[in-house]
């Protein structure tokens, strides 16, 4: 059906892939015809117009349903990379080179939130008015956590937040320049190379300021660190030394034969020996420790009846995202290697280079010739060798595992970019059937697909009573989403062109095309704006009223921006 759908004889003298000229085709023949030889190019991964006029017979409620689907799992799969391997293998590197928790913040945790935005924008820029997109996504994010983000922080801490003023100024102050500096670069006209750049060296001055500011408790905390563990290590030691007095010091003895918990207990398999039990006696150092152990154990035992009883805690709609996204989390977890060392498995780590190789080389080469297939393949099967002669045993990670750690990084960034190409397909297409301005989709689906996580990972910060952090990892995320997100995509369309790219602003002639781009950007800075204000004038205390009027500023532009939105798309001739 679809091979005589493609060679339908149809060819208008002027073509392109618009919505009128679907509508003015009569046939699905003819509409199939325009999705396969004039759409392809407006497209990186996934045509969905093919699906749509070839495959559904351009059933718009039904392509509604399917695109939507695969939206939701796009979604999902960006959250779950971000969450489950890109996050825990930062908080790797973060251990590994003994990154303080404040510059941790600034540089690491920031790239883990905002990798996601980012990527978002590096795609959108290969994009036909992928500048656009990035401007409403970027900007859209930032407006939204700054105001929805902060009422639900302060919605939910059970004290009340008092900001540091030094910090206060310096996230909020930044945030301001950054946006400020972009809209200079519209008043100018255009974006070279330095003016790319430039955004990425504000972002490093503000880890230079943050360090400055924050040395004298960066180095205390690196001493407490320190001090912490060569305690452990002293202790590990005296414990090795008592350990060795008892003959059977391998035997594994959780407790009494006439335990209910023993049966529950003996698929336990334990990384360290145990000292038995019942030769406890005398020493008071080895009787603390069999009560360490035997609060593990009973740790262990909670966590089995976790799992047993997950299921059955989970909410209806969180059984559903489960078991649709279940395939999906399959597939991340034999394209990547587990992220943690108490989650190591060895027969997982063998498969995932075979099939991570092929499918990072078809990310990174953009579905390359055969033989570059052939290599990774080759270099797949290699990579498993090598850790299946070397991982020790099933559930002992490498000594080189922090190496593993780095590549779940760049396997997370490439998945990443994989799947912000199919989210920016998705709303490519649905741009073009409903003629929405490409502005107005990033700030809407785009940005608030994005910040979603973000927003249920802050609202628990502030439960657990640690609502300024929360506040200060939206400044932090969103400083590094504006500057690092603009500058990467920027400079990547300076090379595309070969030199600046064109941003007319305020340009009274392109006023009607940059509306919107300036709807969101004047917005996202009188937000800020009016946030410090409200905040000095209350001494640094962000209180309730403070996040209702910012929610409602919000409410408010995104009423007006969708309703002038859908008026221009449906008026449109």
């Amino acid at each position: 059906m679809l091979e005589h759908l493609s060679t339908a004889p149809y060819e208008p003298k002027i073509l392109s892939c618009q919505k009128s000229d679907f509508l003015s085709a009569t046939e699905h023949s003819q509409q199939c015809y325009i999705a396969q030889q004039y759409c392809q190019h407006d497209f990186l991964y996934f045509n969905y117009s093919i699906l749509s006029y070839c495959w559904l017979n351009g059933s718009i409620m039904t392509t509604l349903m399917v695109s939507g689907f695969v939206g939701y799992l796009v979604y999902n799969g960006i959250s779950e990379i971000i969450k489950e391997f890109l996050i825990p293998s930062l908080e790797a590197v973060k251990v590994k080179f003994d990154v303080s928790e404040i510059m941790a913040g600034v540089t690491l945790l920031a790239f883990g939130n905002g990798a996601g935005d980012v990527l978002t924008a590096l795609v959108a820029s290969s994009y036909p008015g992928g500048i656009d997109y990035n401007i409403g996504a970027t900007m859209g994010a930032g407006f939204f956590l700054c105001s929805i983000g902060v009422y639900l922080i302060t919605k939910t801490s059970k004290s009340q937040i008092k900001m540091d003023p030094v910090h206060f100024w310096r996230n909020v102050g930044f945030q301001i320049i950054s946006i400020f500096v972009i809209m200079v670069f519209g008043v100018i006209g255009q974006i070279s190379y330095f003016s790319s750049i430039s955004l990425t060296v504000l972002y490093l001055i503000l880890v230079s300021l943050v360090y400055y500011q924050e040395r004298d408790k960066i180095l205390k905390s690196r001493k407490d660190s320190l001090g912490e563990r060569l305690q452990t290590v002293h202790e590990a030691k005296y414990d090795l030394e008592i350990a060795q007095k008892f003959d059977d010091m391998k035997l594994l003895y959780l407790w009494d034969k006439k335990s209910e918990q023993e049966l529950a207990a003996k698929p336990v398999k334990w990384a360290t020996p145990l000292i038995r039990l019942n030769y406890v006696t005398g020493d008071a150092r080895v009787k603390m420790l069999a009560k360490k152990f035997r609060f593990a154990v009973q740790l262990t035992m909670a966590n089995i009846e976790t799992q047993r009883q997950k299921w059955e805690r989970l909410s209806l709609y969180e059984k559903i995202r489960a078991i649709i996204i279940y395939p999906l989390i399959q597939i991340f977890k034999y394209t990547l290697p587990g992220p943690k060392e108490d989650q190591f498995d060895k027969n997982q780590a063998i498969i995932f280079p075979i099939p991570g190789s092929i499918f990072f080389v078809s990310v990174v080469f953009s579905f390359p010739h055969w033989w570059v297939y052939f290599l990774a393949l080759l270099f797949g099967f290699g990579i498993s060798i090598f850790l299946n002669t070397t991982i020790p045993s099933q559930k002992t990670p490498p000594k080189y595992f922090f190496y593993l750690q780095l590549y779940c990084i760049l396997g997370s960034l490439v998945w990443i970019f994989f799947l912000s190409g199919l989210l920016i397909d998705f709303l490519q297409f649905w741009g073009i059937i409903t003629e929405l301005n490409k502005t107005y989709l990033g700030f809407s689906l785009i940005a608030m697909g994005n910040v979603l996580p973000d927003c249920i990972t802050l609202v628990s910060l502030a439960e657990e009573g640690y609502a300024i952090m929360a506040l200060n990892g939206i400044y932090f995320g969103q400083m590094f989403t504006n500057l690092i997100g603009f500058s990467v995509a920027f400079l990547k369309q300076n090379f595309v062109n070969n030199g600046p790219i064109k941003f007319n602003l305020f340009s009274i002639i392109d006023i009607e095309q940059n509306a919107f781009k300036l709807m969101v950007i004047l917005a996202a800075f009188l937000n800020l704006l009016f946030t410090l204000i409200m905040a000095v004038r209350n001494h640094y205390i962000i209180s309730k009223s403070i996040a209702k009027l910012l929610t409602i500023f919000y409410c408010v532009f995104f009423t007006l921006s969708s309703s002038s939105a859908f008026y221009h798309a449906w008026t449109k001739k």
